[in-house]
């Protein structure tokens, strides 16, 4: 009996992924056409964007295709669009996933955690493409080295990445570390009732280093994974310069003044009002008053 209710009980908690018959097939990437690959959906001889729903396009009678979809759709949340990231089965998911799908479509939360909100929907076609889907995975091997943390290594941009798979060394499957909304770790957070002013693992199935984007996340499920590298800017992720002059005055810690959506940033020369060269800060150097200048 205790295994008939065991298997009862995970079953309900996975209907809302796995009973929606109407829903059509999945887009399928890469798929050929016209002996051609593609790795995302295509005008291609068509009014509309559209992808096929086999590998083959081209031996299944011009029958297995279907319109994508430019937004969310359907699910439990009426479509409400992706969150990013997002916590599922305690793994960080920065991309869709067709895990447990009974049809293999492509959804995401729209929360940041379906393990705490159970919220989701269809992911938009237009966000899938070949081999960018799944969770992080960590840690991960890079060039020999093991990773517990999305990178910029490798990354010319300076963007962060994790890798989907164990070892990127030999099965190069990756995605970058967007969240849908960036924006800065907020110290301290609330967490199960508990106050933070750093980066934790607390409550983390994955050991990911997070912290909250809102004062409480028991409230909002807002959430990043805290970079521990300087990352983006025009300097490409190159590391701090403290202290550095902006607007003539000096500041020896990382400031989100003048900053989009209030992410902190350093300059990477000493003097930013002659270099203009900038990263946004690594979260591990962000604290609870953080962003003083020099007076």
């Amino acid at each position: 009996m205790g295994s008939v209710m065991a298997f009862l009980l995970f079953t309900c908690g996975l209907l809302p992924l796995l009973t929606d018959a109407t829903v059509d097939h999945p887009c399928v990437f890469p798929f050929i056409y016209k002996n051609k690959p593609y790795s995302s959906c295509t005008k291609d001889d068509h009014h509309e964007l559209w992808c096929a729903t086999s590998t083959d396009y081209d031996t299944k009678n011009m029958l297995q295709w279907k319109a994508c979809s430019p937004k969310e759709y359907g699910g439990n949340d009426g479509g409400r669009a992706c969150v990013f990231p997002f916590a599922y089965k305690n793994q960080t998911f920065y991309t869709c996933t067709n895990l447990d799908s009974q049809k293999g479509n492509f959804w995401c939360a729209t929360t940041g955690s379906y393990d705490k909100d159970k919220k989701w929907s269809y992911c938009a076609d237009t966000r899938l493409s070949a081999n960018s889907h799944g969770p992080c995975v960590f840690p991960f091997i890079y060039k020999g080295k093991s990773y517990s943390f999305c990178t910029t290594s490798g990354a010319s941009t300076g963007k962060l990445w994790c890798s989907l798979t164990s070892n990127y060394d030999t099965n190069p499957k990756w995605t970058y570390c967007d969240p849908s909304e960036p924006r800065p770790c907020t110290f301290p957070f609330i967490f199960k009732g508990k106050s933070y002013s750093a980066c934790t693992m607390d409550g983390s199935g994955d050991n990911t280093l997070w912290c909250a984007t809102t004062a409480n996340y028991d409230n909002d499920s807002k959430w990043k994974a805290c970079a521990l590298e300087e990352y983006e800017g025009n300097s490409n992720g190159q590391a701090c310069v403290f202290p550095f002059t902006y607007k003539g005055r000096k500041f020896f810690t990382c400031t989100n003044e003048d900053s989009d959506h209030g992410r902190f940033w350093c300059a990477t020369t000493g003097n930013y009002d002659k270099g203009k060269k900038w990263s946004y800060c690594a979260d591990t150097r962000v604290q609870p008053g953080g962003g003083d200048e020099c007076q």
